[in-house]
């Protein structure tokens, strides 16, 4: 009840806050107009939305390709990339409000991607290539019902360039470093670079692009020795149409990871490596009609992983995704979705297990003039090992105006999600069991936002079960195994954003977020965690960025379900600044970066190396 009685304690302050807020005319940002889709697949004013959505466009995205997808991630209210301030070569996990990366569903271009040889039957994003992102929508809270499992904590759905319509090349090339603190900043240890050339021809649009990313200038683990990580990424993609009507679009992506990796058990230095190689095939298809749409998003990821250490070990894994669905709108106010998804699993290592899911879902969108929309969806799976669930999503809202120009959204979401154990979770011969049953999250948030033409507040409370959940279980065999929970684990805690504008130069975002557990793993996650971000146009061409996240105190170990104590890590503050120029004639952006602005020393992981300050400056050109 404290939790409720805090939230709500802020709502009048907030509404007195903007009902005495001076108008301004001259800023031209307008959050009420803003589209979004991610919530129901249909675009919908943001006002029309039950969801609190981030959207981060091209322009933002291009500002953090030096600092990379981590940071870009970590600067959105309730989302951590823990990892993101480590070695490259480490990999980061995706949490949000509390959860893992099992918990967060990664989709590119609409299509599911995963590695199902990874623990959690989840995906690295180090391969994705942040140069060839368009842009990002997330939703945060249970999706499964319109998105499939794994979608219990979010979704976040990157969309990539698609070709121009004019022959258009373009270059870009960033040099910088990447060392822990205190170390001179006298070298260039780090970098990327990228080719991209797209066009039409005879109405079919190319694009072929090329991107490399190198590091050279700290170590994986506490140690002097250096580290090496080298990423190549491949990308070429086809779109047309067939008719007026008929859409189509095909890509083809290769990643190609060299890394050097230290021991991890015990944690010490060490000359081992890995190898990644990642292709993947998507291919997307739309029909048009004059009530809707018939569309196709589909597609195949093949993963191979090798690593040279003392104990050898390769795997292989493939993941096939079909999601077939009609988007049918019968009037002004009700929108429909109805689809079919199937999803298939392979893994090759010591054990060559696979599994299959076939998914029937509904959903449909009510908006109505009045201000009151109704999101809902229903999805029946049938697990080739586990047998039928039922997930479901209810997603009320309700928006009315304040004065003018504000209003006021007050929105609610219930959900449940369905999350099958991985295979490496069921099948490894050391840590696996064959008895563990799927992870079931029902998720509950209630919040508002206040809507200006300058402002944008948001605040919202969640409580998320899980039951059972996913654990690593220490006491069982002699190092452990994965197992279920025995008790009920709750995750909850309140959200507040704020974006707003001093005047049409100075734009601001802030975000916190307060989370705890009961019985749950909290570890590396903060209970407080705070970020303000400050867009400043020194000009029409010339922009700084001034970036603080503060991580709070939070558990380096888990002890629920082990003897072990808790020991704690510090709270710890970043800086970073990142200025961007742009040139008309010719169509030229300058940039500069500094990450981790004052040098500071701090702990993510126990015995992991941090990066320290680090300079990052490129430019990228465009031909066309």
């Amino acid at each position: 009840m404290k939790f409720f009685c805090r939230f709500f304690l802020i709502l009048p302050f907030y509404c007195f806050l903007f009902a005495q807020d001076k108008k301004l005319d001259s800023i031209n940002t307008n959050y009420l107009d803003e589209v979004v889709v991610i919530d129901s697949r249909f675009e919908l004013k943001r006002s029309q939305s039950g969801k609190s959505v981030i959207k981060i466009k091209s322009d933002e995205i291009q500002r953090f390709s030096g600092l990379g997808l981590g940071v870009l991630l970590s600067s959105r209210m309730g989302i951590d990339v823990i990892g993101k301030n480590l070695y490259s070569g480490a990999n980061p996990t995706v949490s949000i409000r509390g959860g893992r990366n099992r918990q967060v569903l990664i989709l590119i271009d609409g299509i599911r991607v995963s590695d199902p040889s990874r623990i959690d039957n989840d995906f690295d994003i180090n391969s994705i290539n942040i140069e060839m992102i368009e842009s990002i929508e997330i939703i945060k809270g249970a999706a499964s019902s319109l998105y499939g499992s794994s979608a219990a904590t979010g979704v976040i759905n990157i969309k990539t360039v698609k070709p121009e319509k004019t022959l258009t090349l373009i270059t870009k090339k960033i040099w910088g470093t990447e060392q822990i603190a205190n170390w001179p900043l006298n070298k260039i240890t780090a970098g990327n670079h990228l080719l991209n050339l797209s066009g039409g021809i005879s109405g079919i649009g190319f694009k072929i692009a090329y991107a490399e990313r190198y590091s050279n200038g700290m170590s994986s683990v506490v140690s002097d020795e250096i580290d090496s990580f080298k990423k190549v990424n491949f990308n070429i993609g086809f779109n047309g149409k067939i008719s007026p009507k008929l859409s189509w679009r095909v890509d083809w992506n290769r990643d190609d990871i060299e890394s050097d990796y230290d021991n991890s058990f015990p944690i010490e230095d060490a000359d081992f490596k890995y190898y990644t190689e990642l292709n993947r095939f998507s291919i997307n298809t739309k029909f048009s009609y004059s009530s809707g749409s018939l569309n196709l998003n589909s597609g195949y990821q093949k993963n191979q992983r090798d690593y040279e250490s003392s104990f050898p070990f390769s795997a292989e894994s493939t993941n096939f995704n079909l999601d077939f669905f009609n988007k049918y709108v019968f009037n002004e106010k009700l929108y429909t979705v109805l689809g079919v998804q199937y999803q298939r699993a392979t893994m090759q290592a010591d054990y060559s297990p696979k599994n299959t899911q076939n998914d029937i879902y509904f959903n449909s969108v009510y908006t109505d003039p009045s201000g009151l929309n109704f999101n809902a969806g229903l999805r029946y799976n049938l697990h080739e090992s586990y047998g039928s669930h039922l997930t479901y999503s209810l997603n009320p809202s309700f928006s009315f105006n304040l004065k003018q120009n504000d209003k006021l959204k007050l929105f609610s979401s219930y959900g449940k999600a369905f999350i099958a154990p991985g295979l490496y979770q069921l099948y490894d011969p050391s840590y696996g069991n064959l008895n563990l049953e799927p992870e079931n999250n029902l998720s509950f948030e209630i919040g508002f936002e206040i809507q200006s033409k300058s402002k944008l507040f948001s605040a919202l409370f969640f409580n998320r079960t899980e039951d059972p959940t996913l654990i690593f279980d220490f006491n069982l065999k002699q190092f452990g195994q994965y197992s279920n929970s025995d008790n009920k684990i709750i995750y909850r805690g309140f959200e507040l954003s704020y974006n707003f504008n001093f005047s049409k130069i100075f734009e601001n975002r802030i975000n916190y977020i307060f989370t705890e557990t009961e019985e749950g793993d909290l570890r590396n996650i903060p209970k407080h965690s705070f970020s303000a971000i400050s867009d400043i146009k020194l000009s029409n061409q010339t922009y700084l960025d001034l970036i603080l996240q503060y991580t709070g105190d939070r558990s380096a170990t888990k002890g629920t379900f082990t003897s072990e104590s808790d020991s704690f890590l510090e709270k710890y503050t970043l800086f970073n600044l990142q200025l961007n120029h742009k040139i008309k004639k010719p169509s030229l952006n300058l940039f500069f970066s500094i990450y981790n602005l004052f040098d500071k020393e701090y702990i993510v992981l126990p015995n992991y190396s941090t990066r320290g300050r680090n300079l990052l400056f490129g430019l990228s050109f465009k031909l066309d």
